[in-house]
């Protein structure tokens, strides 16, 4: 009970007047009969009973709590690493284990009585009444040990008429329901020694290094004189406080006859010394603080498991089981005893923090030299149960400098270091802002492509750079380079060169809403909104190493997801199970998808790739380099078939603290002290550091990429690691599948294309071509119609912008008939004929010689035609006739027959292109004719 019940504050404010008057006749008839006989305080409990029941009818108390105590944070294997005291430190024990010398000193300082009343001192409230009615206020509360116990448990600590009332009533009630031995024993457990101390065991182990049994008469003195104010009276904050507070406690021990004077002298004359032992660091301080942290606080666990928020063992579910407020869960996990089993192992652990020490520190460093370093983390997640097994971060120790004023060193300009802190960045909800992932987030984007229809085999011009279509931002071009896979790259060797290029031109294909939307799906940590734009291809957006090692690991384990999770129970004081996790896993993406990307990532680990040297050997390994553009963050994320492993660096993003407040405006300027940034007078805004020109480890870099520090140290840790398990292989997914490429010049438009090539298992991309046909005509396309294809490849479609200038002939001069044919036709000419072009060259002889239009002459491929000229051998002359000698005339014809003979030959002369026969017959012809016609003759 926290506070009194509103029904009773209701009716206070009609009955007051009455109560006070209850109040002194009750304590004035305990003093008046106390002082003749005992009994008489009975009466006066019988009468704080009547105004319980009757006037005020509170409820009962209810049954009584037990004593907080620390609660445990263990590992997988049982081994424990931390008893949470960094808040609240306390180890109960049993009264029979109290000595009598503390229960003494104890009782002589807070209520002598303790033993003879029934858990109020009549005497003690009338002497406090009489005196806080002359102040008009609660100035003494004449508490017994009973009431205090009732206090602390139960009630508010208000000080009013009211609440005291309830508490005297409650304690009357506590003494009917428990013996003395055991309300002492829970108040002493119960108790507040100062910093951060709880119990009275716990309170000789911090301020004596002693165990209870081991304390002095004084030293029992001083711890009973912390009970009235712990803060004040402790030797840490004041020995002087201290030693005088004890010196009262022994005279009221001697007073009330616990002691003597002289032994109460003795112990007044020693002077105080005290072992001031501080609470054991926990053994992974990064790690236990972090779960605490889950199970009191709704952001953290909120940041650990959105994906499944609404199961009923997620982490936001499980608060609801330690209390409804965050307070509520703060008693419960640190004063409950809960006994918190964990995934973390203690040897991948070690392994993970031992790798970062040799990466990133050096033999003999100093503690500023330290401060100065970059962080890192190695975080690990078991595939197929998402439970984490490493969460290495260094090489800074946990803690705050500004805490206690420990700056290990001033740097030239006023800067203060410190070589620890209490920023967790591997971590969702750790206290960092969230780092790049850079290139390591490539695979995510490529199975979001593979999902979108995207082959593995598509193949795009890389070189860079490139002006990114489709991803224009408000300052222009988005323009993109390549540090590496410039050219002609297919999804396989993209990611293995990890070109920048070709995932920009990916993502502006498929969409940003599509990668992060992957990236949610494979680690269970979404994409800030304002990341999700074409700049995501290439990492530019807020995560942690448990988000990629996750995502990762859902690819290992063939595209299930399995939430991260760091808690496998929780057990009360006695040891029964009040939580346990259960996995619930959920397929994300198909097998065929995950198994592609699995087997894609082997390229970055192989012989020209990017990380090479991660490469485990014998056992199957797959992997990616991350770097970011502006070399802020450097990874590596991958895996084998059983672990998941994450390596980040980069330097922290922390306020910076100066000396004075000049240092910090000579600095930041107007930015120092910005209340508005919750910045300290000498506070500056965090800067991002890059790994440039920076010495990390005792070795110089001028940049760092994944390949250069993360790739080794994920290898340094997995390949000890990776000894516990057996070799096994990944899931082959086969070539990556072709068949024949569609026609889609035949499409009558770019909707029609689309379906065609879809149906053949193609993706379409178009782009305007300058030519002369009308702007929109389909003019090629790449691959050709019939080739073979990747399926799922792209075929891109040329359409004619119409600005071109018509092609020209092209020169074919010397070319067989035949090759002259296909190069016209191939340049989109038809050849209508041939003419024989007579030449005195043998070279040139079936050759052409010449076209008509010539080469270089523009011409329309649709309403034109070509003439080829090709060359022949010229025709030889012919070789003139020789005259026939004339036969000797016949005496009687000699005349008519010669005459006719003329003619004949004549004839045969006109007639000469048909043959000399006809010239001949002509001549016959003439002599029949000169029987028939001798007057036509003789008119001749």
């Amino acid at each position: 009970m926290s506070s009194i019940p509103a029904r009773v504050i209701g009716r206070f404010g009609a009955i007051v007047g009455r109560l006070i008057l209850i109040a002194i006749i009750a304590t004035a008839t305990g003093v008046l009969i106390g002082a003749m006989f005992l009994p008489g305080a009975l009466a006066a409990n019988q009468l704080l009973a009547a105004v319980q029941d009757e006037v005020l009818d509170i409820p009962p108390l209810g049954e009584a709590d037990t004593p907080p105590q620390n609660s445990f944070i263990y590992a997988s294997d049982g081994a424990e690493l931390a008893e949470i005291t960094f808040e609240e430190n306390r180890v109960p024990v049993d009264f029979e284990d109290i000595p009598d010398v503390v229960i003494d000193a104890v009782l002589a300082t807070e209520d002598a009585n303790y033993y003879e009343h029934d858990g109020v001192n009549h005497l003690a409230i009338a002497r406090a009444t009489v005196s806080n009615l002359r102040a008009g206020g609660i100035e003494s509360g004449a508490s017994t040990i009973t009431q205090q116990y009732v206090k602390m448990t139960f009630l508010s600590p208000e000080q009013t008429l009211a609440r005291k009332l309830e508490e005297a009533l409650y304690a009357l009630q506590l003494e009917d329901e428990l013996p003395k031995d055991e309300i002492l024993e829970r108040y002493l457990n119960r108790s507040y020694f100062g910093r951060g101390t709880y119990g009275i065991g716990t309170a000789a182990e911090r301020y004596f290094g002693k165990d209870l049994d081991e304390l002095s008469l004084g030293e029992a003195a001083m711890l009973a004189g912390l009970l009235r104010a712990p803060e004040a009276n402790n030797p840490i904050n004041s020995m002087e406080n201290a030693q005088a507070r004890r010196d009262i406690v022994l005279r009221q021990m001697a007073q009330h006859g616990f002691v003597s004077a002289p032994q109460a002298q003795t112990a007044i004359d020693q002077d105080l010394e005290v072992e001031v032992s501080e609470p054991p660091p926990p053994d992974d301080p990064f790690w236990t603080n972090w779960v605490s942290q889950l199970l009191i606080n709704e952001n953290n666990a909120g940041a650990l498991d959105p994906h499944f928020r609404d199961r009923v063992d997620a982490p936001l579910n499980v608060q609801t089981l330690l209390g409804e407020t965050s307070e509520e869960r703060r008693e419960t996990v640190f004063q409950g005893g809960l006994r918190i089993y964990t995934t973390l192992d203690p040897e991948m652990q070690a392994e993970a923090e031992d790798a970062l020490a040799r990466k990133l520190t050096f033999e003999d460093q100093t503690p500023g030299e330290l401060a100065e370093e970059p962080l890192g983390s190695i975080v690990s997640v078991e595939p197929g149960t998402g439970a984490i097994r490493a969460m290495g971060l260094g090489p800074r120790e946990f803690g705050s400098c500004s805490d206690d004023g420990s700056w290990v060193e001033t740097t030239e300009d006023g800067r203060l270091l410190c070589d620890r802190t209490q920023v967790n960045p591997a971590m969702p909800g750790g206290g960092g802002t969230g780092r790049q992932p850079g290139s390591a987030f490539k695979p995510i984007l490529n199975a979001a492509a593979l999902e979108d229809g995207v082959s593995a085999g598509l193949v795009l011009d890389a070189e860079g750079p490139q002006d990114i279509d489709g991803c224009e931002t408000s300052e222009g071009p988005y323009t993109v380079r390549n540090t590496g896979g410039d050219g002609i790259l297919d999804m396989y060797e993209a990611v293995a060169q990890s070109s920048n290029v070709y995932h920009a031109l990916l993502i502006a294909d498929i969409g940003p809403e599509r990668a992060a939307d992957m990236m949610e799906r494979l680690s269970g940590y979404a994409v800030p909104d304002r990341d999700v734009v074409c700049s995501l291809a290439l990492g530019a957006n807020s995560t942690t190493p448990l988000a990629m090692a996750n995502a990762y690991a859902t690819l290992a384990n063939r595209g299930e997801y399995c939430a991260a999770h760091p808690i496998e129970r929780i057990e009360d004081a006695n040891g029964q199970v009040i939580w346990e996790y259960e996995p619930n896993c959920e397929q994300v993406i198909d097998t065929e998808v995950a198994d592609r990307i699995v087997d894609m990532l082997e390229g970055p680990v192989s012989e020209g790739g990017t990380a090479p040297g991660a490469n485990l050997g014998e056992w199957p390994t797959r992997g990616k380099t991350g770097s970011t553009n502006d070399n802020v963050d450097a990874w590596f994320v991958g895996f084998v078939k059983q672990l998941s492993t994450a390596a980040w660096i980069g330097y922290p993003n922390e306020t910076r603290t100066y000396e004075t407040e000049a240092d910090a405006q000579a600095a930041c300027g107007d930015d120092a002290g910005d209340p508005n940034q919750g910045l300290g007078d000498t506070q500056c805004p965090s800067v991002r550091e890059r790994l440039r020109d920076a010495t990390i480890g005792g070795q110089y870099y001028d940049q760092v990429f994944g390949g250069t520090i993360p790739a080794p140290m994920w290898h340094d840790y997995m390949s000890r690691v990776v000894e516990r398990y057996e070799p096994e292989g990944f899931e082959d997914p086969g070539p990556i599948p072709t068949t024949t490429v569609p026609d889609l010049l035949e499409a009558s438009s770019v909707e029609e294309a689309e379906d065609i090539a879809l149906e053949a298992g193609f993706r379409l991309t178009t782009e305007d071509v300058e030519d002369w046909r009308p702007a929109g005509d389909f003019v090629d396309q790449n691959p050709p119609a019939g080739s073979e294809a990747a399926l799922g490849s792209q075929i891109t479609l040329g359409i004619s912008d119409g600005t071109g200038d018509l092609p020209t002939i092209p020169d074919v001069l010397g070319m067989t008939v035949s090759d002259a044919v296909s190069a016209l036709e191939d340049a989109g000419f038809t050849v209508e004929g041939r003419r024989d072009a007579p030449t005195d060259d043998p070279a040139l002889i079936d050759r052409v010689v010449a076209t008509d239009p010539g080469p270089g002459q523009p011409l329309s491929p649709e309403t034109g035609t070509v003439i080829l000229d090709v060359g022949v051998a010229p025709e030889e002359p012919e070789e003139p006739e020789e005259p026939e000698e004339p036969e000797e005339p016949d005496d009687d014809d000699n005349g008519n027959g010669n005459g006719n003979g003329g003619n004949g030959n004549g004839n045969g002369g006109n007639g000469n292109g048909n043959g000399n026969g006809n010239g001949n017959g002509g001549g016959t012809s003439g002599a029949d004719d000169d029987d028939d016609d001798d007057d036509d003759d003789g008119d001749d």
